[in-house]
């Protein structure tokens, strides 16, 4: 149940570790990535695997800014495939197009979202989300997440990107001059997304040495290996929220904001594909609830947040339900097959013993 991105997301974090006589195989034994990863860039590990161990990292160095170090050893080549549909689009505006349309190739954690009229008249802004759940540290994964974004910009324009405001979410952990040395004197540490605001006729800026037959390649491939449940509204929606229950809390607004569309528009077009946004929020919670109590031992109120819940009482009423138990008779004893999504082996895994408050 875990987003996922490409190892390629992990590069230049080993060598900055072992140039400081830190050895990097315990700490990915430590937060469950294959030492694999190392040397297969096209990987798939954990997000929040690598959020932790970004986390870790920056502890052991002794670096607040780790994460925007390891933006400057990165160039867009990192998103593999995509970089070379991207690198190839005519102008901005269609790269980034590209990248909102494919930016799950990479990683299934992260949203690009081009927003145009935002924040205001003659501007666009450009939205980066990274799933992750709310309760877990993201620092660091924020901001390289964010240098990358404006170092990739950057690198296609092939100019200083004329930016009206960069915004990070959260609280920032290196000093402000570290920040402002990457994005400029515009950054702001405010709202809950990585948001770069530039004006709208930047985006319509011609990107040097453009291969138009190469895009076409780039984007033909990459529509072939990874889409399919992209196309269909439900599928998007199902996907957003089975890997951003925490950050969205289940909204059809926020949803809908992040698939580009007006609730409105979100609805009319799940009814034509025979679903609603309440049926599929049902499932998903449920289905993730399934996971969390009787794969992992995350604390209940943990859970809670994970599917989006107001606390930890809803929870246990809706586990009431689902399946009949409450959470804690889940997490110790498992789900049925017939209580669990039909067709589903009984789940039952190594239980904490009884009387743990988890």
């Amino acid at each position: 149940m875990s987003t996922l991105v490409r190892a390629a997301g992990m590069r230049g974090l080993a060598a900055m570790l072992r140039e400081r006589k830190i050895a990097i195989e315990p700490m990915l034994d430590q937060v469950g990535i294959p030492r694999a990863a190392l040397t297969d860039e096209e990987q798939r590990i954990s997000l929040p695997a690598y959020a932790a161990l970004l986390e870790q990292g920056a502890q052991r160095t002794g670096q607040p800014d780790l994460g925007l170090r390891i933006a400057d050893l990165q160039d867009i080549s990192v998103l593999g495939p995509l970089a070379i549909a991207m690198q190839n689009a005519s102008t901005m505006r269609e790269a980034m197009l590209v990248g909102s349309r494919f930016l799950h190739a990479h990683s299934t954690g992260m949203r690009l979202t081009l927003i145009d009229g935002a924040p205001g008249p003659g501007q666009a802004t450009l939205r980066l989300i990274v799933l992750t759940p709310n309760w877990l540290p993201r620092r660091q994964l924020t901001d390289l997440c964010a240098a990358d974004l404006h170092h990739f910009v950057t690198f296609l324009a092939q100019t200083d990107i004329p930016t009206i405001q960069m915004t990070l979410p959260g609280v920032p952990q290196a000093p402000l001059e570290r920040y402002v040395r990457t994005f400029g004197p515009t950054v702001r540490f405010q709202g809950t997304q990585i948001e770069l605001a530039i004006p709208a006729s930047f985006l319509k800026r011609s990107l040097s040495g453009a291969v138009e037959a190469l895009h076409r390649l780039g984007v033909e491939y990459l529509r072939l290996a990874f889409e399919g449940r992209e196309n269909s509204v439900g599928g998007r929606v199902e996907d957003i929220l089975g890997h951003a229950l925490s950050s969205t809390r289940g909204r059809r607004d926020i949803v809908a904001k992040l698939l580009g569309l007006t609730p409105r528009t979100m609805q009319r077009r799940l009814e034509a594909e025979g679903v609603s946004f309440s049926d599929i929020l049902e499932q998903v919670r449920r289905r993730l609830a399934r996971y969390w109590l009787t794969e992992t031992d995350v604390p209940l109120a943990h859970v809670a947040d994970i599917l989006g819940l107001a606390d930890q009482s809803v929870l246990s009423r809706s586990c009431l339900r689902w399946f009949g138990h409450s959470p804690r008779s889940i997490r110790l004893n498992g789900v049925t097959a017939s209580a669990a999504d039909p067709g589903a082996a009984p789940s039952r895994r190594a239980r904490t013993p009884a009387g743990s408050e988890r």
